[in-house]
């Protein structure tokens, strides 16, 4: 593997070369106002103890009474590993998020993981053999932990069907962790809300990250009516820090403006994959498109070599394939042109 290729690939995605135009993340490349307005006025929140306690019952107000907040999705998955998945026996329908299998190799007792991609589709018929094939018959927890939209193919899929089963076959003894980080991508026609008091087996795991374009401040939030009172033990003391609580205090004070921005993303990034159409292998339904593009190594070292940078997938077992996060439109139209050729040229 190429040496720039290799460096590159130590991490989910994210470079340091401020040089190089970088579609290797998934998220917003916009961030609304209200939210960079509150930012720079955040010293003294960045002087303080911020608790989230203080602004938790304004949030479950705006994003369910079964909320809790956390650092980012990151927070809750470290929760996970450490105190629901011990001694569990946990499934990972792949490919999915990496962090899914490091956190359940904290103190789980196995983990099975089902490939669950054919012809460029989620067969969720398969996730539910390898449950029944692989649920105990006497009481013991297992964990299935999957995202939606999947990360990194992009497909978003009903989970009702499988949790109105699984819930009738097995109680409680399966819990299914559904990690929503690019769910505020997916058109609204498209979606399938799922309400968790209906699912006592269900864990669903959200994050600001993606959609506000803010990586480097950590928020979430967890909506479980059985495990509320679960994260809310363990998570950390000011886990947020005084960026994250500015930015949520100002999320509640701007709701109605937050939820037009989320509508406005969902409708350009709608456009985007459109333009994107003859270069998907799979159809995705959020911000990042998987791009079948044979000589990973090459095609790296070729975009780099024009300034630009996507994500591997090797990871995820997909070793002819880059995830394309997409950025503005004018950024969108170089790497659009950069496809172009590379197909055409028939590398």
């Amino acid at each position: 593997m190429d040496k720039a290729v290799r460096e590159f690939s130590k991490f989910h995605g994210g470079i340091k070369d401020e040089s190089i135009l970088d579609f290797s993340i998934s998220v917003n490349p916009f961030v609304p106002e209200f939210i960079l307005k509150a930012l720079t006025n955040a010293l003294t929140n960045l002087r303080r103890y911020t608790y989230v306690e203080w602004i938790e019952e304004d949030f479950r107000k705006h994003f369910g009474e079964d909320s809790i907040i956390v650092a980012g999705a990151t927070e809750a998955f470290q929760i996970l590993g450490w105190t629901l998945m011990e001694d569990s026996k946990i499934i990972i329908p792949t490919p999915n998020y990496t962090e899914y299998e490091r956190v359940a190799n904290f103190k789980s007792r196995e983990v099975l993981k089902p490939s669950y991609l054919i012809a460029g589709k989620l067969e969720l018929e398969i996730l539910k053999k390898s449950i029944e094939n692989s649920c105990p018959r006497k009481k013991e927890r297992t964990v299935v932990i999957t995202g939606n939209p999947n990360n990194p193919t992009g497909v978003f899929e009903d989970y009702s069907e499988i949790l109105r089963w699984s819930l009738e076959k097995y109680g409680t003894d399966v819990i299914y962790v559904i990690d929503e980080a690019f769910i505020d991508f997916v058109p609204s026609n498209l979606r399938k809300d799922l309400n968790v008091k209906a699912y006592p087996n269900l864990v669903i795991v959200r994050s600001f990250t993606k959609i506000l374009g803010l990586p480097g401040v950590r928020i979430g939030y967890i909506l479980s009516s059985t495990f509320k009172e679960h994260f809310e033990r363990y998570r950390a003391p000011w886990g947020i820090g005084g960026d994250g609580y500015t930015v949520l205090k100002a999320l509640i004070e701007n709701i109605e403006e937050y939820k037009k921005f989320v509508r406005q993303s969902q409708e350009f990034f709608t456009s985007e994959r459109m333009r994107f159409a003859q270069f998907k292998y799979i159809q995705s339904s959020t911000n990042y498109i998987t791009i079948r593009v044979g000589n990973v190594e090459k095609f790296v070292k070729t975009l780099n070599d024009n300034k630009m940078h996507v994500r591997t997938l090797h990871d995820f077992g997909m070793h002819e394939c880059v995830r394309l996060g997409l950025r503005t439109k004018e950024e969108n139209d170089k790497v659009l042109e950069f496809l172009k050729f590379w197909f055409k040229e028939d590398f």
